[in-house]
Parts: C-alpha cells; sequence; structure tokens
C-alpha cells in the first residue's frame, strides 16, 4: 500500500508505456514542476525519470472486468493528490471517487464521445448505461478536456457545462523524421513496393477492412498494421481467406509497441492509414493522433473526408481526402497519387509544419489548466 503526496494523480484503463495521451501529459505537469504520480498498467520496464508509476496489474478480458480490477486497485491506494485526473471514461468513477475523498479538483480527459462509442454499436444498452454513467460523474467534474475544437463545441452544447472544454489535440511531441527500414527489413518487403501503414489500436471501422478489399488492386503494395485491439485476430483471419494467397501475403501484423518506440517504424513507411469509417458520432468526429505521427514521420496520409479531419487537413494539406465509402477504386487511386514523387515531396514539406502544433504547443493549456485547479 502507498502513502505518498503529490501534486497530481493521474489515472488511466491503459499501459503507460502505449498511452501516448497519458504519458505526453504526465511528462509535460512534471517538465512545469509539478510531483505527478500514475496509476496505470505497467511493465516492468515502463519506469520515466520525470513521474512517478504506480502500477495496476491489468487481468485483461472484458472492459467491466478491467474496470471492476482497477478500481478494486484504486480503493487500496492511500495517495494525498491536490488534483486528480481521469485520462479514460473507464477511469473516471474511480477518479471521482479519489477526488472526493481528498476534496480535490477533478479534471476529465474525454478521449472520444462516450456517448457515440464506435465499437458500441448495435449494443444499445451497454452504450445506455456507459452514457448514464459519464453524464452521473461529470456533475464532480471541475474541467473537461478534448482532442478537437469541433469536440469541444459538441461536448460543451450536450452537456451544457460552465465553460467549453479545453482542447488539447493529439499531437505527438516534435521529433525530426529519422531514415528508417524497420517495416521493410522485419517483413521482406522489396525496395519498389510501397509500404502503407495503420498504426493503433484495432477496431472495426478503423479503414482497416476496406483497404483489405482494395489491396488487389494494388500488386506492388503491402498493409503493415501496428497495433493490438479487440478486431485483431478476426481481421489476420479475414485478410487470410478472402484474399488470393499474393495479396494475403502482402498483409503484415505488429504487435503494438511503446510509444517512444514509434517513430522510426513509422518513418520506415511510405503512406499512413487514418480511414476512419463513420459508424458512429465519436468516429464521425473524429481526430486521431496517428494522423499527426505521420506527418511527424513525413509521411503522407489517406484520410477520410469527415469534419474533424477535412478541416485538419485544410490547415496542413499533408494527405488526400478520400469519400465515406473507401470504395477500393478510390483508395488505390489515392496510394497511387501519393507514391509520385513530386506530391510526395510536397506533401512531406507541408508535413513539417505539424511542429506547429505538436505537443510541446499543446502542453500549455493543460499545463496551464492544472496550475488554475492547484490555486
Amino acid at each position: 500500500m502507498h502513502h505518498l503526496d503529490c501534486d497530481v494523480l493521474l489515472i488511466a484503463l491503459a499501459r503507460i508505456e502505449q498511452d501516448a495521451r497519458t504519458l505526453n501529459l504526465a511528462r509535460a505537469l512534471a517538465e512545469a514542476g509539478m510531483q505527478v504520480v500514475v496509476i496505470a498498467a505497467a511493465s516492468s520496464a515502463a519506469r520515466d525519470a520525470s513521474f512517478r508509476v504506480i502500477p495496476w496489474d491489468d487481468p485483461g478480458g472484458s472492459a467491466l472486468q478491467r474496470w471492476r480490477s482497477l478500481s478494486r486497485f484504486v480503493r487500496t491506494q492511500r495517495i494525498r493528490p491536490r488534483v486528480v485526473g481521469a485520462m479514460d471514461f473507464f477511469a473516471l468513477v474511480q477518479a471521482r471517487a479519489m477526488a472526493r475523498r481528498c476534496d480535490v479538483p477533478l479534471f476529465y480527459d474525454m478521449r472520444e464521445f462516450t456517448f457515440a462509442l464506435g465499437p458500441l454499436q448495435g449494443r444499445g444498452w451497454k452504450q445506455r448505461v456507459i452514457s448514464a454513467i459519464e453524464r452521473w460523474a461529470l456533475r464532480d467534474v471541475d474541467r473537461v478536456i478534448v482532442s478537437g475544437p469541433l469536440d469541444a463545441k459538441v461536448v460543451h452544447e450536450r452537456y451544457q457545462l460552465p465553460e467549453l472544454p479545453t482542447v488539447v489535440m493529439n499531437t505527438p511531441p516534435y521529433q525530426p523524421r529519422v531514415p528508417s527500414t524497420i517495416l521493410r527489413d522485419r517483413f521482406s518487403i522489396p525496395a519498389d513496393h510501397a509500404v502503407v501503414i495503420y498504426q493503433g489500436v484495432v477496431h472495426h471501422g478503423r479503414g482497416i477492412e476496406p483497404f483489405l478489399r482494395a489491396l488487389p488492386l494494388m500488386p506492388d503494395v503491402h498493409l503493415c498494421v501496428v497495433g493490438d485491439g479487440p478486431a485483431r485476430d478476426e481481421l489476420r483471419t479475414r485478410a487470410m481467406t478472402s484474399l488470393t494467397s499474393p495479396a494475403a501475403a502482402r498483409v503484415h501484423w505488429m504487435d503494438s509497441v511503446p510509444y517512444d518506440q514509434l517513430h522510426p517504424i513509422t518513418c520506415s513507411a511510405t503512406i499512413g492509414l487514418c480511414t476512419i469509417e463513420p459508424v458512429s458520432m465519436s468516429y464521425e468526429y473524429a481526430l486521431p493522433n496517428k494522423l499527426f505521427e505521420y506527418m511527424m514521420a513525413e509521411i503522407p496520409s489517406i484520410v477520410t473526408d469527415l469534419p474533424a479531419l477535412r478541416a485538419q487537413l485544410a490547415e496542413i494539406p499533408a494527405g488526400i481526402l478520400v469519400g465515406r465509402g473507401q470504395e477500393a477504386t478510390e483508395l488505390a487511386d489515392a496510394v497511387r497519387r501519393l507514391r509520385q514523387p513530386a506530391t510526395a515531396a510536397a506533401m512531406a514539406e507541408q508535413a513539417r509544419r505539424v511542429r506547429s502544433i505538436s505537443y510541446d504547443q499543446q502542453a500549455r493549456r493543460v499545463v496551464d489548466l492544472v496550475r488554475d485547479l492547484l490555486r
């Protein structure tokens, strides 16, 4: 059992070394001079010199099982924070209880529209329960953080919050592009073939299935999926059974890696896949970190024409928009266009502008937010 004081306690139902949002925030707050403690799942190697991790033993299984396990663990901790942060919906109830127990302010990082989750389409009762819990807990939340300007407007209006949520975009800290052949070397991909990368949690609705359907139209293109998730096994089986042998051989799967090791892997790709399918309101307004990670690696992206994504590409045109239906011929044409040297060079030049919105810039907002709560 732990007995310690800290300025900020962050709670996340995630593995800290793979949770970019929590990792970047903890480091930013620590760099600003705050004592930060994070409760999250963690490997023995997931120690960070700038903040303290109290590792929760994630049992795996369903979200409900994991949520119950985290709840029990948080109740055993004797920590006295001055501010508590819930880093996702599944940490919100536990963070609320800790904040009330210590009589301190609470902020909530609402990463997506929990009231309209893509994976819960067709599961109405689960969606209603989650929405009700979030609405109940929000009564005790002092500040809300979201990942995009459109999200801020929707959340503010839906929940009638006293003030507009703080926008902290899902951008990575700035890193220059590095020469890399990691994916080509690992999967023996010829130098004259294109490598299209999808990185992140593997769910349905993330554009992997449409790209699999398009792959037979592109005989010298490989898809590399970097990440784990509930749909990975099903999609992997589908790729092996629905594609011809030559096409199936060009689909490669790599387990998720610690966030600090991801950048060189991304740099080894030719094109990034950010083709979110609008299967829910949460996905409709998505502005995922993978888009900015592709920009940081200076590779162009294929991006679905959805509101937040369209607005971002209008600001930094480092990719090509494709229709919401993600037709196979349209995806294949986007790959063809992005492989043209002049187009790729122009998009790489645009992608370098991501430095102006990198997390180094975003962090100022959340640091100011937490400082206000500490007063």
